[in-house]
């Protein structure tokens, strides 16, 4: 009987992974929680929300004033959220401005949907009239959690593609991944030699002693057009 040898050496990964997370220090197994769920109304209002900071912002205006007490609970929780505009489908501009939460939800998203627009270098500043043409996309990070150091094959195996947003530290810095980076990257080693190269590191620095720290969120993404 032929032996699918890949798929022996995902299912030992996984099992080694799995008790090294049961014997790890407490505070980063209770970490390991899945994304942020949110009702439609919910999203509908953050996309909202992400919309009027923008046409502000671009008019000239002040931001809108939040008033977060008039918010529904899981709006006013901290939250770490990557914002992302699209043109025509083309990509216009991102930012996640911090993968700590430091405030509401509906402030970071309005806060990122204006530096997604203005302060990413691969792009010009959006034009007050692009804004139409823009579609806005949310991605609302849950917690991250800690992998402890194992070896490259079960780092590998450990990976789920389409899941799994990384967090990559090395020597010579950190770099991210949302899960959605899967749909161009469906290799789980190219996703991590790619991830080191967004750094600016050596391509296989995940395979060394240059590996600091791997870290894995999971996303509630949603963007304007959606069927939801």
């Amino acid at each position: 009987m032929a032996i699918n040898r890949r798929g022996v050496a995902r299912a030992v990964g996984l099992a080694v992974l799995g008790l090294a997370l049961a014997l790890a220090p407490f505070g980063e197994a209770e970490m390991r929680s899945g994304p942020i769920e949110l009702s439609v109304a919910e999203k509908s209002q953050l996309l909202a929300l992400a919309r009027a900071s923008l046409r502000a912002h671009l008019a000239g205006l002040p931001a809108p004033s939040i008033d977060e007490r008039a918010l529904p609970d899981a709006l006013r929780e901290p939250a770490a959220c990557f914002v992302t505009l699209t043109k025509v489908g083309a990509l216009r501009g991102c930012i996640l401005d911090s993968f700590q939460p430091h405030e509401s939800m509906a402030r970071n998203v309005a806060r990122n949907a204006v530096l997604a627009a203005t302060v990413d270098s691969r792009f010009p500043t959006v034009r007050a009239d692009e804004l139409d043409h823009l579609a806005i996309e949310v991605s609302v990070l849950g917690r991250p959690y800690a992998i402890p150091h194992a070896p490259p094959e079960v780092l590998v195996a450990a990976l789920r593609p389409g899941v799994d947003g990384v967090i990559l530290t090395t020597a010579y810095g950190t770099s991210t991944f949302l899960p959605q980076v899967w749909e161009q990257i469906p290799d789980v080693e190219t996703f991590l030699t790619e991830l080191c190269r967004k750094q600016g590191a050596p391509a296989q620095c995940w395979k060394t002693r240059d590996l600091l720290r791997v870290e894995i969120y999971q996303v509630n993404h949603f963007s304007e057009g959606d069927d939801e």
